[in-house]
């Protein structure tokens, strides 16, 4: 439970304070570093591709 949490944190943490608050807080909560690290990366390469899907998307609608 705890790691759900730290990662809702995560999750939603848009800057970098935010963000260094929710690493805080995610070890506080017992998520250890390696773990905070790989879920960081995933989310990473999740936010880049829907950029890159809304990208595509966009490219083939025609221009107004």
């Amino acid at each position: 439970m705890a790691n759900e949490k730290a990662k809702l944190l995560l999750e939603n943490s848009s800057d970098y304070f935010e963000r260094i608050s929710a690493v805080q807080s995610a070890l506080q909560l017992g998520m250890p570093m390696e773990e905070i690290e790989d879920y960081l990366d995933w989310l990473r390469l999740l936010r880049a591709e829907k950029c890159d899907m809304a990208a595509a998307g966009s490219a083939g609608a025609p221009g107004i």
